[in-house]
């Protein structure tokens, strides 16, 4: 079965910027995430990841 644009959804970010905002929860948090920057954290590595799915290019 063939995938319809339907099935990948285009990121509204790219990978720089998602990968970009971990960076910086990471830079202000001095390494050390509180409960509330967990959580953004692991909603930011969702993103990440839907990105990366998106960017792969099924094979022929």
């Amino acid at each position: 079965m063939s995938p319809t644009p339907d099935d990948h959804q285009v990121p509204e970010r790219t990978l720089a910027e998602i990968n970009a905002d971990i960076r910086c929860l990471f830079a202000r948090a001095e390494g050390r995430l509180c409960d509330a920057e967990r959580v953004r954290h692991a909603a930011l590595l969702q993103e990440w990841a839907a990105a990366v799915r998106a960017s792969v290019v099924p094979a022929a």
